[in-house]
C-alpha cells in the first residue's frame, strides 16, 4: 500500500448523525487517490439525524449516506499529505448519487484549508441520479495539514415531514498529476487527431475507414470516414492546424463525385455509395462484404454540406457539395411501408439489401437530409417518428431517460454524439440535446456505480480485446472510450485519461487517446476506426469554440450567406465568416460599426481621422480584419475602390466635431 494510504482523512458533519461503518481506500496509479468512502448507513432511512455529529473517516462507526429531509450540510475534514507533485493540476471530488427521491435542489461543493475559509467550487442542480464531479483548484487546499470539503444542499427542506432528497454510495477525492496541464494536453491531442486525418486521407481523396496503431494500414476506404474527415478538416482549418484544408476538402469531394480519373467509387441508382472501397482504385474492396451504405452516404453528404458552409467563398467546394447532395436520393432509403424503417444497406437497384433499422438511432440523419430535397414523400410520412424527441423510443437508467431504438436495450454513445455534431435537427433542438447529456449522465453513473470505475466511462463502438463491438449499458465488453468522454466535452476527465496514457509512453498513442479495457490493464487497441476516434477531436474543438459545429450545420437560415447560421451568427446581417469580435461584446466586428458608414473611430463624424483605418482596410483587402467590413458599402465582401465614392461622400459632408449626415454614403 502506498504511503498516501496511511493518511486517514477525518470528517466533521454538521447537522447529521447515525451509526454505521465507513471505509477508506487508496489506489495505486493515476489519478492519485486522497480518500474514498464507500460504506454508509444501510438503510439510511432507518435512522434520523438532526443533531450535531463529528467523527473520523476510517475509524468512526457513524456516517451519513443521504441528503434531504434529514440534513442539508456535511463538512468533511481530511489530512492532506505534504509534498504535492509539481505536475499536479487539480483535485476532483466525486459523489456517486445512486438514488434521487422527491426533492430536487442545487448541490454545492465548497473547499478550503479550514471551515472559515471555504469557497464554492461547483454547483449543480440534482434532479436525477448521477456521478457528480467537482473540480477543485490546487490552491484551495494546503498540503501537510487538515483541509475541508463541504457538501451543501441549497434550498433543501430539512426536518420531520419533509420529502427525501438524494442518496449516495461513494465519496472520492483524487488529484490529477499531469505535467503540462489541460491546454498542453488539448493541443497535443488535437495535433495527433489531425495527423490521423492526414494519414487516413489518400492522395486520390479516398479516406481509410480505420488506421492501425501499429503496423501497416489495411482498412479500405469508406464514405462515412470521408464525412468525418471533412468535419475534421474544417475544424483543423479553423484552429490553424493545417495549411491546405481547402485543398484536402476539395480532393475528397472530387473523388466521391466521380471526377477523379481512374478512381471512381461505385454508386447505385439512387446515388448511394458502395461501403468498402479499394484505396487505390475506388472499386469494391475484396473480402470486405457488399452493399451500398445508407448511413455512410448520409455522413459523407453531411460532411460535404458542412464543408460548403465552412468554405463558403470557395466555388469549387460549394459546387461539389451541392452535386453530391443533389445526386443522392435519400428518400429512397426509407422503406415504402412508411412505418419508420430505414434501410441499413441497399442493393444496386435501390432496394433493401439486408435489413433495416427503426427509430431512434443515428439514421435520423437520413430523414433530415431527405426532407430538404425536392421530392421526399417517404420522409414526410416518417418525420415525426424520427425528428420528434417527445415521441422517440426511450429507456431509463436509474430514472435518467435515454433515446434508443428498442425499449429493452440501451444505446451506445455514438448515436447521440453523431446527431450532436452532424445534424441540425438534433443539435439545435434543446430537447434532443438534453438526451445527449442524459446519455452521458447515464453512462458515467453506470460505469462508476456498476463497473466500479473511478473516472473512466464512455460506452460506445470500437475495437476491444475480442474484435469490434458497440458497448452499451448492460451489454458491453467492459471497454471505456476517452473519445466518447471528450466528445461530450468532459475535458477534465480526458486529462485523467491522458495521465493514464502519457502520449509518449507508447507509439500506439500517436493518434491520441486509445480505448481502455477494464478487465485487461495492459491491453492497447490494434487499430482505431476513424468514425469512432474523431469524436475525440470534435469534443476538443467544441471546448475551444463551443458554437463551431452548430454554426456550420446545413439547413439553417443564413441571411448573409456567410456559412454561419443566423441563430449562432454574431453579425447575422453582414457577411463575416470568421466571426471576429475584438472587444468580446458578443457583436461581430463587422457589425460593430459607427452609426454612419465609414465612421471608423465611432466619434459621430467622418473626417481625415478615419482615413488611416480606411487605408489599412483597402491595402489588406480580403485578408484584412472583419472590422474593415464596416467600410464595405456595396457589400461585395472586400474594401476597395468600389466603396470610395461612398466614403468620399461622407468625408465631404462632415468634419471634426461636425456630426455626419445620417444618410451619408447612401
Amino acid at each position: 500500500m502506498s504511503a498516501r494510504a496511511s493518511h486517514k482523512p477525518m470528517a466533521v458533519l454538521a447537522g447529521l448523525g447515525f451509526a454505521l461503518c465507513s471505509s477508506v481506500l487508496a489506489v495505486a496509479g493515476p489519478p492519485a487517490t486522497i480518500f474514498q468512502v464507500t460504506s454508509f448507513a444501510s438503510p439510511p432511512s432507518s435512522i434520523q439525524y438532526f443533531g450535531g455529529f463529528s467523527g473520523t473517516v476510517g475509524v468512526t462507526t457513524t456516517w451519513p449516506a443521504d441528503m434531504g429531509w434529514e440534513g442539508g450540510q456535511i463538512d468533511i475534514a481530511f489530512s492532506l499529505p505534504a509534498g504535492v507533485p509539481t505536475a499536479a493540476q487539480n483535485y476532483r471530488f466525486r459523489i456517486v448519487i445512486t438514488q434521487h427521491f422527491t426533492q430536487s435542489f442545487d448541490l454545492a461543493v465548497l473547499a478550503g484549508p479550514s471551515q472559515t475559509d471555504l469557497l464554492e467550487v461547483h454547483r449543480e442542480y440534482v434532479d436525477s441520479p448521477r456521478a457528480y464531479v467537482a473540480t477543485i483548484p490546487l490552491e484551495r487546499f494546503t498540503p501537510g495539514q487538515t483541509n475541508w470539503i463541504r457538501i451543501q444542499g441549497i434550498g433543501v427542506q430539512i426536518g420531520n415531514g419533509q420529502p427525501s432528497g438524494i442518496q449516495w454510495t461513494k465519496w472520492l477525492l483524487t488529484r490529477t498529476d499531469w505535467a503540462g496541464g489541460l491546454d498542453a494536453a488539448r493541443t497535443d491531442q488535437l495535433q495527433r487527431t489531425v495527423t490521423y486525418i492526414l494519414d487516413a486521407t489518400q492522395a486520390n481523396g479516398l479516406v481509410r475507414d480505420s488506421l492501425t496503431l501499429s503496423g501497416t494500414p489495411y482498412h479500405p476506404a469508406t464514405p462515412d470516414a470521408a464525412g468525418f474527415a471533412l468535419l475534421g478538416i474544417c475544424a483543423a482549418d479553423e484552429l490553424g492546424l493545417v495549411y491546405n484544408a481547402h485543398v484536402l476538402a476539395e480532393r475528397i469531394l472530387t473523388v466521391y463525385a466521380g471526377h477523379r480519373p481512374g478512381v471512381v467509387p461505385d454508386r447505385n441508382v439512387a446515388g448511394f455509395w458502395w461501403h468498402w472501397n479499394d484505396v487505390t482504385t475506388g472499386g469494391h474492396a475484396a473480402g470486405w462484404g457488399d452493399g451500398y451504405t445508407t448511413i455512410g452516404s448520409a455522413l459523407l453528404v453531411s460532411g460535404a454540406l458542412f464543408a460548403k458552409d465552412h468554405f463558403r467563398d470557395d466555388p469549387n467546394i460549394v459546387a461539389l457539395a451541392d452535386e453530391l447532395y443533389a445526386t443522392t436520393n435519400f428518400d429512397a432509403a426509407i422503406d415504402p411501408s412508411l412505418d419508420g424503417r430505414v434501410y441499413g444497406a441497399m442493393n444496386a437497384s435501390g432496394g433493401d439489401l439486408n435489413g433495416w433499422v427503426r427509430p431512434w438511432n443515428e439514421y435520423m440523419l437520413i430523414v433530415s437530409l431527405a426532407l430538404r430535397q425536392p421530392s421526399h414523400p417517404r420522409a414526410t410520412a416518417v418525420a415525426a417518428l424520427w425528428l420528434d424527441p417527445n415521441t422517440a423510443p426511450k429507456i431509463s437508467y436509474s430514472g435518467i431517460p435515454t433515446l434508443t431504438d428498442s425499449v429493452s436495450s440501451y444505446a451506445p454513445a455514438f448515436w447521440v454524439q453523431q446527431g450532436h455534431f452532424f445534424n441540425a435537427d438534433f443539435a439545435t433542438n434543446p430537447n434532443f440535446e438534453t438526451y445527449d447529456r442524459n446519455q452521458q449522465r447515464a453512462d458515467a453513473l453506470y460505469c462508476a456505480n456498476v463497473l466500479g470505475q473511478a473516472y473512466r466511462y464512455g460506452l460506445t463502438a470500437g475495437v476491444d480485446p475480442t474484435g469490434y463491438f458497440a458497448d452499451r449499458i448492460l451489454n458491453h465488453h467492459s471497454v471505456c472510450s476517452p473519445e466518447a468522454v471528450t466528445g461530450w466535452g468532459d475535458v477534465q476527465t480526458m486529462l485523467e485519461f491522458v495521465e493514464e496514457q502519457p502520449p509518449s509512453s507508447d507509439t500506439r498513442f500517436r493518434y491520441g487517446l486509445a480505448r481502455v479495457s477494464i478487465s485487461s490493464s495492459t491491453w492497447v487497441p490494434s487499430d482505431a476506426a476513424l468514425v469512432d476516434h474523431l469524436f475525440l477531436m470534435f469534443g476538443l474543438v467544441e471546448s475551444i469554440e463551443p458554437l463551431f459545429f452548430k454554426q456550420r450545420m446545413p439547413f439553417q437560415t443564413d441571411a448573409d450567406v456567410d456559412g454561419i447560421a443566423d441563430a449562432y451568427d454574431n453579425c447575422p446581417g453582414r457577411w463575416n465568416p470568421r466571426q471576429e469580435d475584438s472587444d468580446s461584446d458578443g457583436i461581430g466586428d463587422a457589425c460593430d460599426c459607427g452609426a454612419v458608414f465609414a465612421d471608423a473611430d465611432h466619434d459621430g463624424d467622418v473626417d481625415l481621422a478615419d482615413f488611416a483605418a480606411w487605408q489599412v482596410c483597402v491595402s489588406n483587402n480580403t485578408a484584412g480584419p472583419e472590422a474593415c467590413l464596416c467600410f464595405d458599402h456595396n457589400n461585395d465582401h472586400v474594401v476597395n475602390g468600389g466603396d470610395l465614392a461612398a466614403y468620399a461622400s461622407c468625408l465631404n459632408g462632415s468634419g471634426p466635431d461636425v456630426p455626419a449626415n445620417p444618410a451619408c454614403g447612401n
